[in-house]
């Protein structure tokens, strides 16, 4: 929920994310296939609240990240889970109705990112700073990476983004199996900032989850990396 890549390919893209969190949040479960708003959703299911960070509908691919455009103070109580907020977002027909129509009062800042392939395929991005929503579209063309505006400052994501314009230049066209290296191993050997982060044994990164979308077939990596375990789900179904 923290640092998220979108790679375009020849029949489709790779959307991957990692997922910083406090070490003593309550363990998530990995990847399943859940009946919600009358489809089934893959996602791996937040152990604390129930809700998600990465979620994969029939249509719809979303990843949340916390924070808005930049750090805020937190606020709380508040009113619902961002990870909630994700699945909420599979109860109307598109991001843009859900934008318009959904009710962010009491939620934290969250940035929302979401592959639309309904129709051909659409990128958008949905930031909520805790006063405005903000919507735009992206070209679903060109490769993105987005970091955390509350874990990682300005210079840092912008580091962040140096590291994938190299990986991209070395590896064009990189195989999923390439990108979790990507989001497992890059770095500078400071673990505050690196893509596998930890921070004074409080916050660290617990898992990294990878959908590749293949000629209308999805596929999904996950990796624990609390349990060094790894789960290959292919169209819902567990393979390893």
């Amino acid at each position: 929920m923290c640092t998220l890549t979108y790679i375009p390919s020849e029949k489709g893209f790779l959307f991957t994310s990692n997922r910083d969190e406090k070490k003593l949040r309550a363990m998530a479960l990995p990847p399943a296939s859940y009946s919600l708003h009358g489809q089934d959703i893959i996602f791996p299911k937040d152990g604390a609240a129930g809700g998600t960070w990465f979620a994969s509908g029939e249509n719809l691919q979303l990843c949340l990240l916390n924070g808005g455009f930049e750090r805020h103070i937190p606020n709380p109580p508040y009113r619902l889970s961002r990870g909630i907020v994700l699945l909420d977002v599979f109860g109307f027909p598109d991001i843009n109705t859900f934008y318009h129509d959904y009710s962010f009062a009491g939620i934290e800042p969250f940035t929302l990112v979401a592959v639309d392939t309904k129709m051909g395929r659409r990128l958008q991005e949905l930031r909520w700073d805790g006063e405005h929503a903000f919507l735009r579209e992206l070209t679903t063309d060109q490769a993105q990476i987005w970091s955390s505006a509350t874990l990682y400052p300005q210079q840092v994501r912008q580091k962040r983004k140096e590291w994938f314009r190299q990986f991209l230049s070395e590896k064009p066209f990189p195989t999923q199996e390439e990108i979790l290296a990507f989001h497992q191993f890059s770095g500078e050997g400071d673990k505050s900032i690196d893509l596998v982060m930890e921070r004074n044994g409080i916050l660290q990164t617990l898992s990294i989850t990878s959908l590749e979308m293949k000629a209308g077939v999805r596929e999904i990596s996950y990796l624990d990396l609390m349990e060094n375990k790894a789960f290959h789900l292919q169209g819902g179904i567990h393979v390893q």
